[in-house]
C-alpha cells in the first residue's frame, strides 16, 4: 500500500499533465489540490477509528472506480462545465489512489475497485509497498516513506521539468512567429 507521498505525487502529476500549457507558478495550487484528492481515499481509516469498524472497511468504497466518477461529477457540478477538463483531471487524481493501491497490493486484501457491484477485492501486486494495517513500526514507516520519496518525487519533478521545457519552447516559437 503506497503512503501519502506516492499518492500525492501521482495525483499532482495527473493534474500537471492535464495542463500542458500552464506554468508551475500558476498551477501550484491546482497540483496541491490534485495531491490532496489523491490522498483522500485513505481517510476511510477515520471511519475505522471513529466508529470502531473492522479493517475490512479500508480499501472499500472510497477506493472504487464508482467513487472516482462520483467525485468527478461533484467537481463538474461545483466548477461548471466550462472547467470540465479541470474537474476530470481532479477526478482522475482521486481515482489514481485506488488504481495505485491495486497495482501495489501484494500481501493485503486488495481493493474493491468495482464496489458496489462486486465486493471482491482485486490486487496485482507489481511492487509490494508496506501494508499499514497492523504492527508497522515508526522506523518501517520512515523507511517506506524514503523509498516512495526516492521513486515518486523524481518522477513528478521530471514531469514538471519536461512540461516547463515544452512550455518554454512553445512560448519561444510563438514569439518568433
Amino acid at each position: 500500500m503506497p503512503l501519502p507521498i506516492a499518492h500525492g505525487c501521482v495525483g499532482a502529476g495527473i493534474v500537471a499533465l492535464s495542463r500542458p500549457k500552464s506554468s508551475l507558478g500558476m498551477d501550484w495550487h491546482m497540483l496541491l489540490f490534485g495531491a490532496v484528492l489523491a490522498i483522500i481515499p485513505d481517510l476511510d481509516f477515520m471511519l475505522i477509528w471513529v466508529f470502531h469498524l473492522s479493517n475490512g472497511w479500508h480499501r472499500s468504497f472510497t477506493h472504487s472506480i464508482l467513487m472516482g466518477f462520483i467525485v468527478t461529477a461533484l467537481l463538474i457540478g461545483l466548477l461548471g462545465t466550462a472547467r470540465i477538463r479541470e474537474a476530470v483531471a481532479y477526478g482522475a487524481a482521486y481515482l489514481s489512489h485506488g488504481i495505485l493501491d491495486f497495482l501495489t497490493a501484494k500481501h493485503g486484501g486488495g481493493v474493491e475497485l468495482f464496489w458496489p457491484f462486486v465486493h471482491e477485492r482485486f490486487k496485482l501486486g507489481l511492487i509490494s509497498f508496506s501494508e499499514l494495517m497492523h504492527g508497522i513500526t515508526l522506523s518501517e514507516m520512515f523507511k517506506a516513506s524514503l523509498i516512495e520519496l526516492t521513486i515518486f518525487a523524481p518522477m513528478l519533478l521530471a514531469l514538471l521539468l519536461v512540461r516547463e521545457f515544452v512550455l518554454s519552447g512553445l512560448r519561444s516559437s510563438q514569439g518568433e512567429a
